[in-house]
């Protein structure tokens, strides 16, 4: 019940500022910017969203903790699913479902699902920080952004030290195999403790430095879906201005409150685009644009993985029939 009033809370809020924001724009000439997007570049901006989750699988594989062999195609599932489920559930709902399937998908334990997606978290953090202080050196931002942006940082600063001083503080991982009857607190203890263990990745400024260029490609592919959705309608803006989007998005959609981020996404493209001087009208078309191109790849994807396992399920199951018949 809670979560359900929490949930209403949340969308009406959303809803708000949504209206608040869009109560003076002329729908009618945002329909006839939306119509006039460029087929081809809209297509370009699906496909660099696309390639962000190839590219995201290649960093899981990174950070993958030696000794752990886990396929390119079964990462690229689980990669897949946690997107979807981060694009689709609010936080940390979406979080949790995702590293559940990396655990099961890659079969891993769970401790080593947790230190890949925790440091995914930490180099995203890291990127986005770089993102930001571009966005920062480009142009002056709004006093409300400049906030944001420094409560952001000194959260990711506080969160990579604490990282960097679990994996150097290299604790000796210990089972539970000795003890008959282990308490809660006891179970607790070794997955931290295995936890730390598999964060080798900071142990090791080579892996770093490449797991940190992937995260930074990553970036680099969204800017560019960006870039295509602005040029789809033929808009010629300076390129502060796609890096002072990025930086916004990347700001609003730390905790993901609703499904999807939508209403958030788009109210915060559409008020930097406003800010850039753009009209409401093509702020809007641009603004809901480029989440659809977002979205299709990043959620669609991972729906297209569920529909193929739940087939190859169906098929197994007949073989299985059919060989005990």
């Amino acid at each position: 019940m809670k979560k359900k009033i929490l949930f209403a809370l949340i969308w009406s809020v959303a809803s708000y500022f949504f209206y608040e924001f869009l109560k003076y724009v002329d729908f009618a000439r945002a329909w006839k910017e939306f119509e006039k997007a460029s087929a081809g570049w809209l297509v370009c901006a699906f496909l660099f969203n696309f390639l962000i989750l190839v590219v995201w699988t290649s960093l899981w594989s990174v950070l993958t903790p030696q000794g752990i062999v886990v396929s390119f195609p079964r990462l690229f599932q689980s990669n897949c699913l946690m997107s979807t489920s981060c694009n689709t559930l609010p936080f940390p709902g979406g979080h949790t479902v995702g590293l559940v399937l990396l655990a099961k998908i890659a079969k891993v334990k769970h401790s080593i699902a947790l230190s890949v997606l925790a440091l995914d978290q930490m180099l995203e953090g890291i990127v986005k920080v770089i993102v930001m202080t571009l966005a920062a050196s480009f142009s002056p931002l709004p006093e409300q952004m400049q906030v944001g942006i420094q409560l952001f940082i000194i959260l990711i600063v506080i969160f990579a030290g604490s990282m960097f001083y679990a994996a150097h503080k290299n604790p000796e991982i210990k089972t539970l195999k000795g003890k008959t009857s282990p308490s809660k607190f006891d179970n607790v203890k070794e997955f931290v403790t295995q936890w730390v263990g598999h964060l080798e990745l900071l142990r090791n400024y080579r892996v770093f430095c490449l797991g940190l260029i992937l995260a930074l490609v990553m970036m680099a592919l969204q800017t560019l879906g960006i870039w295509a959705t602005q040029k789809s309608l033929g808009q010629e803006l300076p390129f502060w201005t796609t890096i002072l989007v990025m930086a916004a998005l990347n700001l609003a959609m730390i905790f993901p409150l609703t499904p999807g981020n939508f209403g958030v996404y788009e109210t915060t493209a559409f008020l930097i685009y406003k800010f850039s001087g753009l009209s409401a009208e093509i702020a809007l078309s641009m603004a809901f644009l480029q989440h659809i191109c977002f979205l299709i790849p990043m959620a669609g994807i991972g729906w297209i993985v569920l529909f193929g396992r739940f087939l190859n399920s169906i098929k197994a199951k007949n073989r299985e029939e059919s060989c005990s018949d």
